[in-house]
């Protein structure tokens, strides 16, 4: 076993490894392209990583060997793949004319293939040393973190692989050069493998539950980033917005729109920094995202490719897949971002129906439709930076005939329906959660009246909360733990329940995450809680209002309808009995309007003040950190005893203090040219200065004196003493200046 493990050891195992980690760095960003690039690119760069790694690792020839190797194994590997995804299909004529074709197909293909080939070799030759491990990961890990934060992409499963990574690759620099360094430990060290592999596997283990288990802590301080974006925006800092319906995760614990839904249920904090400005003459939800795949813990929907968008043209009705029969009422909006936040999509009411101007102008080039949910994508591969400013749509909201579908049975609606991506529940899904639904809904066979069941169970029963006590769940299962264990949640844990509560009843639903409607400038709490009763004006929407609802399909006659989950929140829903008394409605509100015009006719301050407040605040943090620096440059001497101090762990003495001073001066002397040779004792140096300069022996005579006294003599070294070489130091310092 000993013989077999040394033989193995004298093997390069550092390049071998190096190769390993690599590779892991490589499949990272393979996966961040995955919803970018073709599958075939895809799949053609991981068997080239997979083979240069096997023939680099496993056949360890001459360089020259290799290379011929690698370059014939990536033409076959390159030709396979190529086969497996239709994008080459071999003539059967002789081998001349399936090369001649081969060639001709292999681009662009090939070009991917040899430069992963290449900068896999010489990233694996050039990065050896522990400097040039760090800086090369530290690289990847920053880019993957600043992607995590300024654009949708969620990447905390790639910067977990890529920091496992960084901690092999240094545990094999380290044990490379240990071997280079002390041949004999090494062979003393490799007698014991496994104990060796046991000691590093317990230590990365270790480290890694510890960063997984580490409790969620708020950040007591906004990062610098935000609060100049935040101030420059609105002149008040806020908290950061990169959460989502809910949470994002432990690191950002502030409400906002999210571009990960999978892992829910971390409490938050509000943030009401401002997002944007919607002018319609309804209130309403702004719809986003709707998702439909529930893993357990959230929703995993994968990106969508590029094909199954369909481009828009200006003013040109979209394609709605599963469109209702129902009347509807258009309904233009004007909007008007607040932020400079780039989101996926464009937010509206209901689902989109046509798009009039981007940015003032026509032009939707870099719009794309996804018809199957409703969803209008704003293009980030085209340009990442460029979310419109501005943008007018209009949506058609449909007047819900309720009465009439509270009469209608699973037959009248579902009974040419055969699509099962609605109605999908994990295998593992808890059956009290099944045997729940089924208990609320049992006095009814109508799936409108279904729902209305669950909506008012939900609301009644369980209370709404931004900070849920997740100590209470025990169960694997989001819905689960938060229905039987937790009870109490904000939006994301209500309209999930209810989603998989009306799936297990097979009624087909899916979860949407946007906003809600926001607030108007002098709207009374009454007219706030009156969804249909508000009319034309400016709703301001903030990351306050981020929230998740469901929509239930009711089949092709009335289509998916919105479903409010929450308590406290009221859904902006046009019913039949609406339509009848709008004229009347309209009348009213026109007259609070006018009325509210006419109270707030006179000039507003606010703008005055809040740039006010931030000159000051400015202005006074300015102040505080000018005050800081002038005191600690005064009191910088003070500051470096009091840290030695620390370091120390004991008072300093005054014999010490004056052989520390001793240090500082001489380091100042060799600044400003003064050298001392290694041979030379201090005498012979400060003789030797004062010959060159005899200025400055009034100074370096007595510091030299008590320098010596401290060190060597047996007599101690009072405060005076202390006091004079602190005189005689600054002495010199100043004689030194002007000798400048």
């Amino acid at each position: 076993m000993k013989e077999q493990a040394r033989s193995f050891l004298k093997y390069d195992g550092f390049k071998a490894f190096s190769y390993i980690w690599i590779g892991i760095v490589a499949l990272q960003w393979l996966t961040y392209t995955e919803s970018i690039w073709y599958s075939e690119t895809t799949a053609l760069v991981g068997r080239i990583l997979l083979l240069i790694a096997f023939i680099e690792i496993l056949l360890p020839l001459k360089l020259l060997y290799r290379i011929v190797i690698e370059g014939i194994m990536m033409l076959i590997v390159t030709r396979s793949t190529l086969i497996s995804y239709s994008e080459y299909v071999p003539s059967t004529g002789g081998v001349a004319d399936q090369i001649e074709q081969f060639m001709g197909n292999m681009y662009p293909y090939i070009w991917f293939a040899l430069i992963t080939w290449v900068v896999y070799i010489f990233c694996a030759a050039f990065v050896t040393t522990h400097r040039r491990i760090l800086l090369f990961m530290g690289i990847h890990i920053a880019t993957f973190t600043i992607l995590d934060s300024f654009t949708a992409e969620v990447s905390w499963v790639e910067v977990a692989w890529m920091v496992f990574a960084l901690m092999g690759w240094l545990v094999s620099q380290h044990l490379q050069s240990f071997k280079q360094r002390y041949p004999r430990g090494w062979r003393h060290l490799i007698e014991y493998p496994l104990k060796m592999v046991v000691h590093i596997a317990l230590i990365f283990a270790f480290i890694l539950l510890l960063g997984v288990n580490m409790p969620t802590v708020k950040p007591i301080f906004t990062d610098p980033y935000t609060i100049w974006k935040d101030w420059n925006e609105t002149g008040v800092s806020e908290p950061s917005n990169d959460e989502g319906t809910g949470i994002q995760g432990p690191s950002n614990a502030a409400s906002g729109y999210s571009a990960e839904d999978n892992q829910l249920g971390n409490g938050f904090e509000f943030d009401y920094s401002p997002v944007m400005t919607i002018a319609s003459s309804k209130r309403s939800y702004w719809r986003g995202e709707t998702r439909k795949v529930y893993s357990g813990t959230g929703w995993a929907d994968k990106p969508s490719k590029a094909r199954v968008y369909d481009d828009v043209d200006v003013d040109e009705n979209l394609r709605v897949e599963s469109k209702s029969k129902v009347n509807t009422e258009t309904l233009q909006q004007k909007v008007t971002m607040l932020n400079n936040n780039n989101y996926p999509v464009l937010f509206g009411a209901f689902t989109i129906a046509s798009v009039q101007t981007i940015n003032e102008e026509k032009d939707t080039s870099k719009l794309q439709w996804k018809g199957s949910q409703g969803e209008l994508h704003w293009n980030t591969e085209a340009d990442q930076a460029d979310y419109p400013r501005r943008y007018t749509i209009t949506s058609e909201v449909p007047i819900i005939p309720v009465k009439e579908l509270q009469k209608k049975s699973y037959d009248d609606l579902y009974a040419n329906y055969d699509e099962t991506e609605y109605l999908q529940v994990p295998n593992d899904f808890p059956d009290r959660v099944t045997n729940l639904a089924k208990e609320i809904t049992k006095s009814t066979d109508a799936p409108f009246v279904k729902m209305a069941l669950l909506q008012q169970y939900l609301q009644e029963n369980y209370l709404y909360t931004n900070k849920p006590d997740l100590s209470l769940k025990k169960s694997d299962d989001f819905v689960d733990g938060f229905l039987f264990e937790i009870k109490a949640g904000y939006c994301d844990y209500f309209s999930t329940s209810m989603v998989m509560m009306a799936r297990s009843l097979d009624i087909p639903t899916r979860w949407v995450k946007g906003y809600a409607p926001g607030s108007q400038p002098n709207m009374t709490e009454l007219q706030m809680r009156q969804p249909d009763r508000v009319n034309v004006g400016s709703y301001t929407v903030t990351n306050a209002d981020a929230h998740s609802w469901v929509e239930a399909y009711f089949g092709p006659s009335y289509g998916w309808i919105p479903i409010e989950a929450t308590p406290g929140f009221d859904m902006a829903l046009l019913t039949e009995q609406d339509m009848n008394d709008l004229d009347t409605l309209d009348k009213e509100n026109d007259e609070v309007q006018e009325q509210s015009n006419e109270n707030t006719s006179e000039n507003d301050p606010t703008f005055l003040s809040s740039r006010m407040i931030k000159m000051i605040t400015v202005g006074a943090i300015l102040i505080v950190i000018s005050c800081i620096t002038y005191i600690a440059w005064r009191l910088r001497v003070s500051l470096h005893y009091f840290i030695l101090r620390l370091r120390m762990g004991k008072a300093l003495s005054a014999d010490l203090k004056v052989v520390v001073e001793t240090e500082r001066w001489l380091r100042y002397l060799h600044k400003h040219g003064m050298t001392r040779n290694d041979d030379q004792t201090l005498r012979e140096a400060v003789m030797g200065w004062e010959r060159s300069m005899p200025e400055l022996a009034g100074s370096l005579t007595p510091l030299l004196q008590l320098f010596e006294k401290a060190r060597y003599s047996p007599e101690t070294v009072s405060s005076e003493d202390w006091s004079k070489v602190r005189s005689y130091a600054v002495q010199l310092r100043d004689l030194m200046r002007t000798k400048k």
